[in-house]
């Protein structure tokens, strides 16, 4: 399996990654580019280092147990935390902790 240092020293290799490790790449450079920007517009050296919250994206039964909702409901309506992958969905962990967390009043 291709890392995604090796993606980004032979891009070609990008043609073998396998489908279901594709989100796991894209979350990685999602992550680096955060800290990058972070790093960025940082204007002051003694702010603490900007550190992006780790997200993992639950399948449709990890995020429908989470939320407590059938599958066919949490699929069919179109919730802030979903991340479209193609044609595929995945559910933001730390989005549906915010979306509860908005729900409870807190």
């Amino acid at each position: 399996m291709p890392t995604l240092s090796d993606l980004l020293d032979n891009p070609e290799k990008a043609k073998a990654v396998p489908r279901d490790l594709i989100p796991k790449l894209r979350g990685e450079l999602a992550r680096l580019d955060t800290i990058l920007l972070c790093r960025l517009v940082a204007r002051d050296a003694e702010l603490p280092p900007c550190r992006p919250e780790e997200d993992r994206l639950l399948t449709l039964s990890e995020a429908a147990a989470r939320l407590n909702l059938s599958s066919d409901a949490l699929y069919r309506n179109d919730y802030p935390f979903v991340v479209k992958i193609g044609k595929r969905r995945r559910f933001s962990e730390k989005g549906i902790e915010r979306f509860i967390r908005s729900r409870a009043g807190m």
